[in-house]
C-alpha cells in the first residue's frame, strides 16, 4: 500500500491496466490481416483467427502489465 496517497498496488494496477491495454489492442491487433481480413472460408481460418486473437491478447496484456508495473515502481521509488 502506498502510504502517502493511500492507494494499493492492486487498485492502481487494475485501474490503469485497461486504460493502456484497450488502446494498445485496438491500434496493434485489429489492423492485422489475420483478424480483419480473414474470410472464414474453412476451419483453418477459424484456427488462424483464434490463434491471432490469443497471441495478441497474451502479448499485449504482458506488455501492458509490464508498463503499469514499471510506472508503479517509478512512482513508488520517487517518494
Amino acid at each position: 500500500m502506498d502510504v502517502s496517497s493511500g492507494t494499493s498496488y492492486k487498485y492502481y494496477f487494475w485501474k490503469r491496466f485497461f486504460l493502456l491495454f484497450i488502446p494498445l489492442f485496438l491500434i496493434g491487433a485489429l489492423p492485422n490481416p489475420f483478424i480483419m481480413g480473414n474470410p472464414f472460408a474453412s476451419l483453418e481460418d477459424y484456427g488462424e483467427f483464434a490463434f491471432a486473437i490469443c497471441f495478441y491478447l497474451v502479448t499485449l496484456s504482458g506488455i501492458s502489465a509490464f508498463f503499469v508495473s514499471m510506472r508503479w515502481r517509478m512512482k513508488h521509488n520517487r517518494r
